[in-house]
């Protein structure tokens, strides 16, 4: 046995196994005492030729300004965090989207009348929002933002994410291991067919969980969902007094624009309440212009159900930030810069799937696995999406990626299922035909689909995600630079990129 410089013999002639067994556990314990002191990274940072982030002022800074906001945090039941700093986005927010989806839908006689009053309750809505103003939360951040350098905002806004997923971990791991447990509970009484009050009070708890669930979760997106309904609640009800107030409120997205320009994610539709604060978005995209000036901007939308990687696929692509992490999941839909200069219910998951799609030039739609019977819910969603995008004759293309599929080396295997997935994509078109009125027998009457090109199977994650990373890139340059008609997007087909 060597260790080092330490060499040690063992004798076995004339031993039985114990005593060779109790030597070689003192000899190797010995070997391990005699070793030098391990390597470990944090001492990296004290050698003067690295330089480290935690040495920057500016960093240091940033951090310090993190911890001001959650020291306001501490100890605060995870479930109230929201309601208390963050009043504008939770019952005032939904109870304005649903007024404002009643005005679309209005059954009676006098719809003139019934609309109006439906604007007043609107109107009285923001009245709230805007009373409730900045809370000490919201005010420092924003304080923070606007008084800090470009460099230093970025650690800021870092930090605060990163010590809100520390602060939110425990708690929101507690919750899922609950919810997991309740959910359970109501399998196990669905299989043996039992309807009973017990069946009724387990699903009245699963509930109960699932919105604590929503309520625990908590992160810079929903600061800056705050941000966004303060801002239209001013637009809503702002006079000709400017105080100290309202010029804090239209600075609002100059300051999202920002964030936007530096990589941060900007959530267009609120996942809680399904609705797009149009006032907000326009405001922000119309200062992210006046920073970029009038570029033209390939969009990719990704489409999946929960849980199934939207959000790892992307930031493993293109470094992005979206949230994965403190077992959170990105509701709703948001978009992200990426600079391409220089490189070559399911009602409300309609609503969701239709704006994403059509939001899009090319659409990724992502799928954990490869059994198209597991995907029969996605696939129809997707096919009613797309057939309404040839409704009012816009041209999106799409890509399926499977992902955590066991293997692709089988030519015979991958074409049985690009088989099994043309099939069902044409019975989804049927059905979805049927509920749009629509004239279309298969999937390729809604849009220009190849299932030998257009179907991508993720088994090798690095190498696959890589050339699918390069095709995007690609196509997004092109785009970048056609001069076609950008109202009928160019149908780029993207190159096959998967793992044989």
């Amino acid at each position: 046995i060597g260790s080092g410089n330490l060499k040690f013999k063992l004798g076995l002639k004339g031993r039985n196994q114990a005593a060779v067994s109790e030597e070689l556990r003192k000899t190797i314990k010995e070997c391990l005492t005699n070793q030098p002191s391990p390597f470990r990274l944090e001492d990296v940072r004290l050698k003067s030729t690295i330089t480290t982030d935690e040495n920057n002022p500016e960093c240091k800074q940033g951090k310090e300004a993190a911890l001001q906001m959650i020291r306001l945090l501490e100890g605060m039941d995870l479930c109230e965090i929201k309601r208390t700093y963050l009043p504008c986005q939770g019952k005032l927010w939904r109870e304005w989207c649903k007024k404002n989806k009643e005005q679309y839908r209005l059954h009676g006689t006098n719809l003139e009348k019934e609309s109006s009053e439906k604007h007043k309750e609107m109107d009285q809505i923001r009245e709230q929002q805007y009373k409730q103003g900045l809370t000490n939360l919201t005010e420092l951040f924003i304080r923070t933002m606007n008084s800090g350098s470009p460099v230093k905002n970025d650690y800021f806004h870092k930090w605060v994410e990163i010590l809100l997923d520390k602060l939110t971990a425990d708690g929101l791991s507690a919750l899922h291991n609950e919810y997991d447990e309740k959910w359970s509970k109501v399998l196990n009484l669905k299989r043996k067919h039992v309807k009973s009050e017990q069946m009724k009070d387990e699903q009245t708890e699963l509930e109960m969980i699932s919105e604590k669930l929503q309520a625990a979760t908590f992160g810079l997106e929903h600061i800056l969902r705050e941000m966004a309904q303060l801002y239209e609640s001013f637009i809503s009800v702002q006079t000709d007094d400017k105080g100290c107030k309202d010029e804090v409120f239209s600075s609002l997205p100059k300051l999202a624009a920002e964030l936007l320009k530096t990589g941060h994610p900007l959530e267009l539709m609120d996942g809680d309440a399904a609705h797009v604060p149009l006032v907000w978005v326009s405001a922000v995209l119309d200062e992210l212009s006046n920073k970029l000036g009038d570029q033209r901007v390939f969009v990719l939308s990704v489409l999946g159900i929960q849980s199934s990687g939207k959000s790892t696929m992307l930031n493993a692509m293109f470094g992005l930030q979206f949230a994965v992490s403190a077992g959170r999941c990105t509701r709703g839909a948001f978009m992200q810069l990426v600079k391409l200069t220089g490189i070559c219910t399911r009602h409300h998951d309609n609503e969701l799937a239709t704006f994403v799609v059509g939001l899009g030039n090319l659409t990724l739609i992502n799928i954990f696995g490869e059994n198209p019977s597991e995907m029969q819910d996605i696939l129809q969603i997707v096919v009613q999406a797309f057939m309404r995008m040839k409704k009012v004759r816009l041209k999106p293309s799409c890509v399926f990626v499977h992902q955590n599929v066991t293997d692709v080396a089988a030519e015979d295997k991958m074409m049985e299922g690009r088989r099994r997935l043309q099939e069902k994509l044409d019975e989804m078109t049927k059905l979805a035909a049927k509920e749009e009125v629509c004239d279309a027998d298969c999937f390729n009457d809604i849009i220009a689909f190849d299932v030998e090109k257009d179907v991508k199977y993720f088994a090798h994650y690095s190498e696959n995600i890589l050339d699918l990373k390069r095709n995007l890139l690609h196509l997004g340059f092109k785009f970048s630079h056609h001069d076609s008609d950008s109202n009928q997007g160019p149908d780029y087909r993207p190159v096959d990129c998967s793992s044989e």
